[in-house]
């Protein structure tokens, strides 16, 4: 018999949209690791088509082996937006003693190119992380493809200006 198991088309969309593979695969990707932001987007792009006309932010939670600790839903929007708050993620990231995080969000128009807000929000969560000793390890935003911040250097050339403001003595004057 063959390995992967014939799939009828009509069922599989069902299946996806229902979110019945979305609660498989929270279940499945704990104690898992995830390696690159093609991971992430194989991982995450079937989540986002649930509802592919609502903004939504997710985040992977990764114990110290960067394994997966859980993938949790962080706030739902509109079509163009969605609402995060770096104390309400500080709380999970405290109760689930998470040492690392990735932030994933959907962009229902199927554009990926960050937004100022997108920039904006990347930048207060990882402020608020570092200030735990939690590291963001990459956001990225799904759409017909990814766009992942640590890949296109952004969360590297964050890092450095945060470590440069804090070693600076002229922010204390």
């Amino acid at each position: 018999m063959d390995e992967h198991k014939k799939y009828e088309p009509f069922k599989f969309w069902e299946d996806l949209r229902s979110g019945y593979f979305t609660s498989m695969i929270k279940e499945t990707s704990k104690g898992n690791m995830l390696s690159n932001g093609q991971e992430v987007y194989n991982i995450m792009k079937p989540i986002f088509i649930q509802q592919p006309d609502v903004e939504k932010m997710y985040c992977i939670f990764l114990d110290t082996k960067n394994k997966i600790i859980a993938i949790e839903e962080l706030s739902s929007g509109s079509i163009s937006s969605s609402p995060v708050y770096p104390r309400e993620l500080l709380k999970t990231v405290l109760e689930k003693r998470a040492t690392s995080v990735i932030l994933v969000h959907n962009h229902p128009s199927g554009d990926i190119n960050p937004s100022f807000e997108d920039f904006k929000i990347t930048a207060k969560v990882n402020v608020a992380l570092t200030s735990i000793d939690v590291q963001l390890h990459d956001h990225l935003i799904i759409g017909d493809r990814y766009y992942s911040f640590a890949e296109q250097g952004w969360l590297e050339k964050a890092k450095s200006k945060y470590d440069e403001f804090i070693a600076s003595s002229k922010h204390i004057e």
